[in-house]
């Protein structure tokens, strides 16, 4: 439990606090009665905290963080320090996303926006037994308010300004209607719109101001009683954010005589392409000198039919659902440099269908079960299928030789040059599962499980490049067609004739069995004692960007994880006190990892990684109307064995050298894992006083970690956030007229937090990096009116 959830209904004293139910073991129990790690976050939570997104739950659970970079598709979750990088499409999630049981192959799919949200569900650990594929770290299960039987709804409205490199003003507007339209049907719609001002300060002249959102998501659901034991859930959703100069990173360019400094200060190369060199060098300011901002946009469409029936010994629940999104990234100075030296382009799409059927016991009999199947089927294409360039060399590239080229008159690339990627991947899944509980007494349960899965995984790459000849060289010279484009993706520029770099990828095939085990112990009404063990896998892949490898380089393996688990569950005080704590160890085998190392994000396997820690939550009803939530974790999450690394810049490779004793890697191993501070603390203190009109309520909420490496790939010190403590804070007033009028600040005292680090795109083998930034601070004003 991570904050006051009202997920149901109680019949707890008025006094204490309230019962939360979740369906964290795919039936409805309470919260202390689940021997499991889990935080619950009701609706009401989020919208006491202004938690409209992820990111915001992250504030609430000490054990999770988000993750984001270069668009808005580009958001992965980790849990105790274990996760994904967010913007590689074909490396799966370690971190599952459900939505009202329907699981997202994205992470950032559709949850920028929490609107009309009953709770949200964050089962920590490996969850591959119940929930199998890519749950190796844990699973976040949003789930959605339903149509009500009386008619009710909302609108909200809120106006903010972002302090950031340039005040900017955002605006989101959300508003929610339910009802019957029969005794046997009930619907609800939800909608919501958020536009807000681009928050980085641009210094080119003349070009447009950076790192702005318009967004916007739908959701519709239909329920009918096709009989007194059976539902059908109907539910279409759509979500876009629309075409704007999104997400863009602060730089710093490295110094004099590296390229990426250097070219953006060449006095008379500026002068004759019309720009002017970057008077900022700061990475974490807020302050950029582009051109052209990054664009980028996205869309994401959902439907899925949820059958339940009560059977009588059963409860039968089939969900079919379907799920498609295409993005889009236009970074016309990707090179990162006020010269035009390249365009780049992604395109990306991807679609799924999934059908689960399960069939659920009675709760709370002696012996408890339930069974399944799962099938999933996906698909994704990036590059357009080639149709459109995703590089296109500009009017300065030709001024430039190519570092460490056999010739100085080989130059990065004649104007109008054109690269291009059509790579594909697919995956067909389907998985037999089961689990059962008996209870031998009052006081002692043991639960099994066991998932049988299999796995089949297919990829194709082609790259290829239209140029023109090199015309320093005389036509027909063997160098002549050698450029940055050809050298990167054809085969005949790099590699002897004969080896192929494009084509089918070998095909992954994976085949496993996960199970857990779980004992608990229940010495009295307020006291759950538990301890598990559970075998988790993920699938391995396909890296399939665009790049020179062969085939059989091209591949990452499966991933295999133990996990011990021991626990508490305890209500205090008559109630008024709740406490969860946890102890716990997961050794990971062929742990997935990947970072940022130039041009593109990589994924390779590290031997081994073990993280141990242990986690406390714990709500307090402190006096009437005064309650306090603390949350705690530690977690040591280590590469025990990686010597397939990245090296940051001026480290020299000291592992996997070839056969003439070249080593070309870089050994990470004994590192803490990046992106896991091994300190993290959440607190919050919410007050409710009663007065003539309404309801007076003030919140404030604390977020505070340890220092941690934000560089996925080398590690590099130099990109090491230092601990930081986030406050947010929130005043408002709920009318008895059904108006919540609320002042609000976010990021309180303005801490710049750097997220996530890497080389710079293009001279990734300068000093220079990129740093996405977490949201500064946000002063605003929200409105609701509830009927």
């Amino acid at each position: 439990m991570a904050a006051p959830a009202m997920a149901q209904d109680s019949n707890a004293d008025e006094a204490g606090l309230e019962e939360i139910v979740v369906t964290a073991q795919r039936r409805e129990q309470s919260l202390q009665d689940v021997p499991m790690a889990i935080s619950a976050v009701s609706g009401e939570t989020l919208r006491d905290a202004g938690a409209i997104g992820i990111d915001g739950l992250a504030n609430l659970v000490p054990s999770l963080a988000t993750v984001s970079n270069n668009q808005p598709l580009a958001q992965s979750y980790r849990i105790r320090g274990l996760g994904t990088d967010p913007n590689i499409p074909t490396f799966e999630p370690s971190v599952a996303l459900f939505i009202d049981g329907v699981y997202l192959p994205r992470t950032g799919l559709g949850v920028e926006d929490l609107v009309d949200i009953a709770r949200i569900e964050v089962l920590k650990g490996p969850q591959s037994t119940l929930y199998g594929k890519n749950a190796t770290a844990g699973v976040i299960s949003v789930v959605s308010a339903r149509p009500s039987d009386e008619f009710g709804g909302s609108v909200e409205a809120s106006l903010s300004n972002i302090e950031g490199g340039r005040n900017a003003t955002a605006m989101r507007f959300a508003g929610s209607l339910t009802g019957p339209l029969s005794d046997h049907v009930r619907v609800r719609l939800t909608g919501v719109y958020y536009d807000a001002g681009a928050s980085f300060r641009n210094l080119a002249p003349g070009a447009e101001q950076a790192n702005e959102v318009k967004r916007y998501a739908l959701r519709g659901q239909a329920e009918f009683d096709l009989s007194d034991a059976v539902t059908l859930n109907l539910t279409a959703a759509r979500s876009e954010v629309l075409d704007s100069n999104g997400i863009n990173p602060d730089l710093y360019r490295g110094v004099a005589p590296e390229p990426s400094f250097v070219l953006d200060n060449n006095a008379a190369l500026n002068a004759l392409f019309g720009v002017t060199a970057c008077p900022d060098n700061n990475p974490s300011n807020r302050i950029i000198c582009t051109t052209d901002p990054n664009r980028s946009n996205s869309s994401f469409d959902m439907a899925s039919a949820t059958i339940t029936a009560d059977l009588g010994m059963a409860t039968l629940t089939s969900i079919t659902a379907w799920s498609q999104y295409e993005s889009g990234l236009l970074a016309t100075d990707i090179d990162q440099v006020s010269l035009p030296l390249f365009t780049f382009r992604d395109t990306q799409k991807g679609d799924s269908f999934s059908q689960e059927v399960r069939l659920v016991s009675p709760t709370g009999d002696t012996f408890e079960w339930l069974v399944g199947g799962y099938y999933l089927d996906t698909s994704f294409e990036r590059g357009d299928r080639g149709q459109t360039p995703m590089f296109e060399v500009q009017a300065a590239a030709p001024r430039f030789s190519i570092p460490g080229a056999p010739s100085p008159l080989i130059v990065y690339g004649q104007n109008g040059d054109k690269g291009f990627l059509d790579s594909r991947a697919s995956s067909k899944y389907f998985a037999l599962f089961g689990q059962a509980t008996y209870r031998f007494s009052d006081m002692f349960a043991l639960t099994g499980g066991l998932r049988w899965q299999t796995e089949t995984k297919k990829a194709s790459i082609n790259n290829r490049a239209t140029f023109t000849p090199n015309p320093n060289l005389p036509a027909g010279h063997p160098l002549a067609g050698v450029n940055f484009l050809t050298a990167v993706l054809v085969p005949a520029a790099t590699f002897p004739a004969g080896v192929r770099i494009n084509g089918a990828l070998p095909e992954v095939k994976d085949d496993n069995v996960t199970w857990n085990v779980i004992a608990n112990f229940t010495p009295n009404d307020d006291t759950l004692i538990y301890a598990s063990f559970a075998r988790g896998t993920k699938s391995g892949g396909h890296n399939i960007g665009f790049g020179n490898a062969v085939p059989a380089q091209r591949g990452f393996g499966a991933e295999k994880v133990d996990n011990w688990e021991l626990g508490g569950k305890f209500d205090l005080a008559d109630r008024r006190a709740r406490l969860a704590v946890s102890l716990f160890r997961s050794d990971y085998t062929n742990y997935q990892n990947a970072g940022f190392v130039g041009l593109q994000y990589l994924v390779n396997n590290a031997d081994k990684v073990r993280v141990t820690g242990m986690e406390a939550e714990g709500t307090f009803r402190l006096a009437d109307g005064l309650t306090m939530n603390l949350g705690g974790a530690y977690i040591d999450a280590k590469f025990r064995q990686y010597t397939g690394g990245a090296c940051w810049f001026g480290r020299a490779p000291n592992a996997n050298p070839t056969p003439t004793g070249v080593f070309t890697s870089c050994d990470l191993s004994g590192s803490q894992l990046p992106l896991a501070p091994k300190w993290r603390m959440t607190g919050a203190l919410q007050y409710e006083h009663q007065l003539s009109v309404g309801e007076l309520y003030a919140r404030t909420d604390l977020n505070w970690q340890s220092k941690a490496n934000v560089n996925s790939a080398s590690l590099d010190p130099r990109h090491v956030q230092k601990a930081f403590a986030l406050v947010n804070a929130r005043m408002g007033m709920r009318f008895d007229n059904g108006l919540d009028l609320a002042f609000w600040a976010s990021n309180l005292f303005d801490k710049t937090i750097v997220q996530q680090s890497g080389v710079l795109s293009f001279f990734g083998t300068t000093s220079g990096y990129q740093s996405f930034l977490g949201a500064p601070r946000q002063v605003g004003v929200t409105a609701r009116f509830g009927f």
